[in-house]
């Protein structure tokens, strides 16, 4: 997983939450306008479920809940932002699901 801003851990029956500040990334008038979440690989038998949505008024950051996964299994979650002035950003972040 090169490239990867971060990597979070969780218990396979967990629920977690992520927060993700894009604040210092944006002019002071600009806002998210659009967000996507993919998870890679897709294990069918115990699947990542990604629920993504703004936790703030200004539309600067992004609340996320992760669950679900393969146990001691390494996931790939990149998500691309967009704004309200047309800028494109992509992460990457690294999800382990634990015993």
């Amino acid at each position: 997983m090169s490239g990867v801003v971060r990597i979070f851990s969780k218990a396979a029956a967990e629920r977690r939450r992520l927060y993700l500040d894009y604040s210092c990334w944006l002019e002071p008038d600009e806002e998210l306008s659009d967000f996507q979440v993919s998870v890679s690989p897709y294990t069918s038998e115990a699947p990542v479920v990604m629920t993504v949505g703004y936790p703030d008024a200004e539309h600067k950051k992004l609340m996320c809940y992760a669950a679900g996964g393969l146990k001691n299994t390494s996931y790939l979650l990149r998500m691309v932002v967009r704004t309200d002035a047309g800028q494109v950003k992509q992460d990457d972040f690294g999800l382990r699901v634990t015993p």
